[in-house]
């Protein structure tokens, strides 16, 4: 009989559980010895994320929130007094830019986590500085930024968590384990997904305005040119937008990438094509609404399918996720559970129902805790975090590439090496058009600091 089995049975061989709770049972311990030494943070980007990540810091009770900063002085009021609230009266100062938090010396720690447009700069001069990071995903607007970046963290040594934090939680480990101890078989291809209906308005239009009172347009634009206030390209909504982000594609799949490639041990694509558009959806964005992307890692090939137009598969629940296909059956993750499906052993044999790997799901759940914990112990012990920016730029490089081939509008080839776009597989002539979309050209006084 093919039952499903127990999350006992199927990790048995593992040790994962045993391995998790060592590894819970030490954090306890080193927390209890290091109550008293407690860390002072920055906030650099005050919106859900940013006030988020502090929140998640200061419950652990060992920081303290020193300097907020954001270009939107309500969202900057609103997080002060969160921390306050947390702290117990004490109102961090809000400052008008970042340099501010950067500048003193009492910071040992900031928070990343304004749009993606600004990560780079704001990163390199907070290494500079000697402040750690924690800094929102994706790393970077583009590929030359990332690469900057992780030269940067290794100059200034630096400890760094980007916020991937799916590698923290426990069932996405689990799933981890099971695939890298064979069970899954040899695997051949992985998928990811993104889905959604907005159709047909979208995020819809809206006409160009003067700013909110309070916002400092100019300094939220930075390095990205400059264009009228509009609503539609600010808080909520600017990451459809090639001038600030990545769209879907480094927005969620990031996340997605992230584990597909932790997992797979595979650091680069050799070649990526993209095809999609703008089909469905009424509203000006100038990232795609429909994509999909075949990445070849040389050992397994990855699909990736975005659609914001178009209702969810009969197959699997929830907008977004990953399978893997191996040869002995599919393992789908997502956040909130994995679950195997395993293959028949003799597929010609319809009346043998033995399978390769037992069935078996399992439920998750998403906790960023673990992930913050895990930066704030590094950030003593001076150890590698789970989700370092040396292990996210591959991770970007991937994601950023899809939008690449997007926009040039044909098959890329990726050399690892000389991190250029090619035509041929031999990498024997450049792609000048690809190669125009791995960096951007930043408005002046806003340019990308050297290392």
């Amino acid at each position: 009989m093919n039952r499903n089995v127990t999350r006992r049975e199927l990790l048995s061989t593992g040790g994962t559980v045993a391995a998790g709770l060592t590894m819970n049972t030490l954090l306890r311990e080193a927390r209890a010895a290091e109550a008293n030494e407690r860390l002072t943070i920055g906030v650099i980007g005050c919106g859900g994320m940013g006030r988020y990540n502090m929140d998640c810091m200061q419950r652990t009770g060992q920081c303290d929130v020193a300097a907020v900063c954001d270009i939107d002085r309500q969202q900057a009021e609103r997080t002060a007094a969160r921390s306050a609230e947390l702290a117990g009266g004490h109102t961090p100062e809000i400052v008008p830019h970042y340099q501010r938090i950067l500048d003193r010396k009492d910071i040992d720690i900031v928070i990343i986590a304004t749009p993606d447009h600004w990560h780079a700069i704001q990163f390199l001069n907070a290494c500079a500085a000697g402040k750690d990071i924690y800094c929102e995903k994706p790393c970077c607007h583009n590929i030359r930024e990332g690469r900057r970046m992780v030269d940067a963290t290794k100059k200034y040594g630096r400890v760094v968590q980007i916020g991937t934090l799916q590698r923290s939680q426990q069932h996405f480990q689990e799933a981890r384990d099971f695939i890298q101890q064979g069970k899954l078989g040899k695997i051949t291809m992985t998928h990811t997904y993104t889905y959604e209906n907005e159709s047909p308005q979208g995020m819809g239009n809206a006409p160009d305005s003067e700013p909110p009172s309070g916002v400092d347009y100019n300094e939220w634009l930075g390095p990205a040119p400059l264009r009228p206030f509009n609503s539609r390209r600010f808080h909520g909504s600017w990451r459809w937008y090639f001038d600030y982000a990545a769209g879907m594609v480094g927005d969620w799949n990031v996340h997605l990438q992230d584990i597909i490639q932790w997992v797979m041990r595979t650091p680069y694509p050799v070649s990526v094509n993209t095809e999609g558009g703008h089909y469905v959806l009424e509203d000006d964005r100038d990232t795609s609404d429909t994509m999909q992307t075949v990445y070849d890692f040389g050992s397994y090939v990855q699909t990736f399918s975005m659609r914001k137009a178009s209702g969810k598969p009969w197959y699997v629940p929830g907008g977004h996720g990953m399978d893997f296909y191996g040869t002995n059956g599919m393992l789908h993750l997502s956040r909130s559970g994995w679950r195997i499906e395993g293959d028949e052993v003799n597929w010609s044999d319809r009346d043998n129902h033995e399978l390769r790997t037992p069935n078996f799901e399992a439920k998750g759940r998403t906790v960023y805790e673990p992930h913050v914990q895990d930066f704030i112990d590094c950030v003593r012990t001076r150890k590698t975090t789970i989700a370092p920016i040396e292990e996210h730029y591959p991770i970007v490089v991937a994601c950023h590439l899809a939008n690449v081939s997007y926009l040039a509008k044909h098959k890329i080839f990726w050399d690892r090496e000389k991190e250029l776009c090619f035509k041929d597989r031999k990498l024997t002539v450049l792609d000048q058009e690809a190669n125009e979309y791995l960096g951007r050209e930043y408005r002046k006084g806003y340019e990308l600091p050297e290392v």
